[in-house]
């Protein structure tokens, strides 16, 4: 555990690497502790060698973990504990128990200093104990011993270091590659989203483009025909009259199928959210975000154009003059009203001075019986606010809407401009 959330963590916390290590050096230290207490030279023992113990004890379990600590506190601790260590060899018991206070030293020294230092320092552990006991007079060979139980104590903390920083960083890559996943799954229902749209769309400009080929074609025809049968009714008499009135009947019964069709292929509404996702992605500045209710595709004809257009101004004066490089759009459909906010990150201004796009936005709400605020300051970007009244407006009757009316001396309505194909609305 590093630095000061390590040392705040309670032992509750900690896993199975810090209280296994934690029980072994107990357990060890008991071990040097209990011997000395026991042994027949026991009235020898300074107290010193006592302190110096207890000191041991508390700085091992201080820097007890399964993490790296490589703190400046942690450090220091660790300095301490091996003078501490060796100081204990030095007042007593070299040549027992003592020794195996060095082996805690080595037990944590992987989780406080790199394998680079943990060598020299176990190099330099072995010969300050060879030297004590040399200058005790005692058997040498027992630093060989010790020196050969650090290095190995020391070389298996830092194997356990390794191992547990490659399972931290594989959770890591497994946490991100699962948000990876996520945001992948969620392009693929967007890209799916989108192509749902742009096949409707398609379907649409086919229909379109079918009543136009029967107006132009067959509508005119058919219209001919009619001229035709009247200028033969007008020419014939007797019993011809009768098989002229039949053929009048059928061709205006056809004209009559025939308008029906074209009608129905051209009962096709484009979305409000689509045209506004298709005008938001045909501007390569700024880069706009879209937050659009589905209740807007429920709006009235009126009210949809209106909300396109206010938002086609708004994104278009972000473009020409904010220099923004973000815009956002957002319309939520709120009880028995509908408020639209387009809002980008440009330059702004000290004041806001309405010109003919703003006057324009203001007039297309005001008939609508909404309202139009407009606010800006300096460094704080351009905020485009619309209200608009939905109460008490029905939708309009698909045949008597703007785009249907009948063109005098035409045999059939004239074709709507072909729907706007659109992405999937960003929201």
């Amino acid at each position: 555990m590093t630095g000061v959330g390590g040392r705040a963590a309670t032992w509750a916390q900690r896993d199975f690497v810090a209280w296994g290590s934690a029980l072994g050096g107990t357990v060890a230290w008991a071990g040097v502790v209990v011997s000395a207490a026991l042994n027949y030279r026991r009235a020898s023992v300074p107290i010193l060698w006592w302190v110096l113990c207890v000191i041991v004890l508390v700085c091992f379990l201080s820097l007890g973990g399964s993490r790296a600590r490589t703190s400046t506190r942690d450090r220091a601790i660790f300095a301490v504990l091996t003078l501490a260590a060796i100081g204990a060899n030095a007042v007593w018991g070299a040549d027992l128990m003592s020794g195996v206070l060095l082996v805690l030293v080595a037990g944590v020294a992987g989780w406080v200093v790199p394998a680079r230092v943990s060598v020299p320092l176990m190099l330099a552990l072995t010969a300050a104990m060879a030297l004590i006991l040399w200058s005790e007079n005692a058997t040498v060979v027992w630093a060989l011993l010790y020196g050969t139980l650090l290095f190995f104590a020391s070389l298996m903390v830092h194997v356990v270091v390794r191992e547990q920083a490659a399972r931290r960083e594989a959770a890591a890559v497994a946490a991100e590659l699962e948000v990876t996943n996520s945001q992948l799954v969620a392009a693929n229902a967007a890209l799916h989203e989108a192509q749902t749209r742009l096949a409707e769309a398609s379907k649409a400009e086919e229909r379109l483009r079918i009543s136009r080929d029967l107006h132009d074609g067959m509508g005119n025809q058919l219209t001919a025909l009619s001229l035709q049968l009247d200028l033969i009714d007008r020419l014939v008499d007797g019993r011809a009259t009768n098989h002229v009135a039949q053929a009048r009947a059928l061709a205006a019964e056809l004209l009559r199928d025939t308008r029906g069709v074209v009608s129905t292929l051209r009962d096709t509404r484009v979305s409000p959210r689509d045209r506004i996702a298709r005008l938001a992605r045909s501007l390569p500045r700024p880069k706009t975000s879209l937050d659009l209710a589905e209740g807007l595709d429920a709006v009235p004809d009126t009210v949809a154009d209106t909300v396109v257009r206010v938002i086609q101004e708004g994104l278009t004066n972000a473009a020409r003059h904010s220099a923004a490089d973000h815009a956002w759009v957002v319309v939520s459909c709120e009880g028995a009203g509908l408020q639209l906010q387009v809002r980008d990150d440009g330059l702004g201004g000290s004041a806001v001075v309405p010109g003919n796009g703003l006057s324009g936005m203001a007039e297309r709400v005001a008939l609508l019986g909404g309202e139009l605020i407009c606010d800006t300051a300096l460094g704080a970007g351009f905020t485009v606010t619309a209200r608009i009244p939905l109460a008490g407006r029905g939708v309009p009757d698909p045949s008597t809407a703007a785009g249907d009316a009948h063109v005098e001396g035409s045999p059939m309505t004239q074709a709507a401009a072909p729907p706007v194909p659109a992405d999937s609305v960003v929201g």
